[in-house]
């Protein structure tokens, strides 16, 4: 192999696929490090988000499951979302382990697996959420000759999970693990390597494409539908009141129920905006990171650390650890199932505890269940 040299997270050497002298992206590991604590604390943090992961997505879909009553259209929904989330967590160990080591330690096959489910999960994830609010829209909007049916929701979790994995198998295909001479010794990473063509970068169509179905149609097609959902509540709200100004007389029992009402509503307007800005918040970064490694790796001086990818990746993990709040919790049927799991039947203080959380996260639910024939948010 030819010599190499390196900052923190580029190598050089001879590419594989023709291009002579190229550059190659560390990804999630990272050498020369400015402090030595550094990649335990990044362990640490990625072993707690996976840990908080783990443990609401498989409360969710061990609920989902268990109650009858939970399987909606939404909640299979809900279900395959948590599934995308507990596969996408999986690789937190292998980030964990090869921040401490540097190295990649667990072969080329692992490799290849590790990047490939990565990268199908997440965009697993992050369709499902779309499509949770095409379902929530035709459901509050739509007549019900209209709304989505559990047969219909069965074949969109199918096709979405084979259009995934068919389409990041290039990735399964040009990532592989290389070596580098490091001092006196070698080092191993899992690097990308996209073939040589004429005229066509790959790198660049597959990023665009990335971006393009990965975030901005998504962030889209969730941000339209919610705003309608938003519309329509308030013009249902504006109904009602105008309603109650004309046949109520307004004593102090009738205007403390307005002002209830109104703070539950305002709660309920929160949810939906939430549901947009922590989508937002949480996979924005991540691209654009892509799109800087890519630009990045253009020039003939690489600047770009591993660790910002690895904060990205931080922050998308976070959103698996909150999705069984966002799109679990808030659900009225699952909502139930879950808190009578930690119910405490001989406990009188318990179930006090249990009825005040109930009360205090009901303020925040709407109407999410596709089978029921309503058509406003409650």
């Amino acid at each position: 192999m030819a010599p190499s040299y390196f900052n923190t997270s580029w190598f050089y050497g001879i590419h594989e696929h023709g291009f002579g002298n190229s550059s190659f992206f560390t990804f999630i590991s990272e050498f020369n490090r400015p402090w030595s604590g550094l990649p335990y604390i990044e362990a640490l943090i990625f072993t707690v988000l996976f840990i908080f992961s783990m443990f609401g997505n498989i409360l969710i879909f061990y609920q989902m499951f268990q109650t009858k009553s939970t399987r909606t259209v939404t909640n299979c929904m809900i279900a395959n979302l948590a599934m995308a989330d507990i596969l996408f967590s999986f690789g937190s160990p292998f980030i964990a382990i090869t921040r401490v080591t540097g190295d990649w330690i667990f072969g080329d096959a692992v490799c290849k697996a590790f990047v490939y489910l990565l990268f199908t999960c997440a965009m697993v994830m992050i369709w499902t959420m779309t499509v949770i609010s095409i379902d929530r829209h035709i459901c509050i909007n739509k007549t019900t000759s209209k709304k989505m049916t559990p047969r219909v929701a069965v074949s969109i979790i199918v096709v979405t999970w084979i259009i995934c994995l068919l389409c990041f198998i290039p990735l399964a295909m040009y990532f592989h693990t290389r070596s580098f001479p490091f001092g006196r010794d070698h080092v191993t990473i899992c690097t990308l390597s996209w073939p040589k063509t004429n005229g066509f970068r790959v790198s660049i169509f597959f990023t665009v494409v990335s971006c393009l179905f990965g975030f901005v149609i998504p962030i889209a097609i969730m941000s339209v539908n919610y705003f309608k959902i938003i519309r329509k509540f308030m013009r249902s709200r504006r109904a009602i009141l105008n309603n109650h100004n004309r046949v109520d007389v307004l004593n102090s029992n009738s205007m403390k129920t307005r002002r209830n009402r109104d703070q539950r509503d305002v709660k309920v307007v929160k949810t939906l905006l939430l549901l947009v800005f922590l989508f937002m918040l949480m996979w924005l970064p991540i691209f654009i990171v892509f799109v800087i490694i890519l630009i990045d790796g253009m020039k003939d001086n690489m600047q770009l650390p591993s660790v910002a990818l690895i904060i990205t990746l931080c922050i998308a993990l976070a959103n698996a650890c909150v999705n069984p709040f966002l799109y679990g919790v808030i659900n009225d049927k699952l909502r139930r199932a879950v808190l009578k799991c930690f119910a405490c039947k001989n406990t009188a203080s318990t179930s006090g505890t249990g009825s005040a959380i109930r009360h205090s996260i009901r303020a925040i639910s709407f109407s999410q269940n596709s089978s029921n024939s309503e058509n406003t948010v409650k």
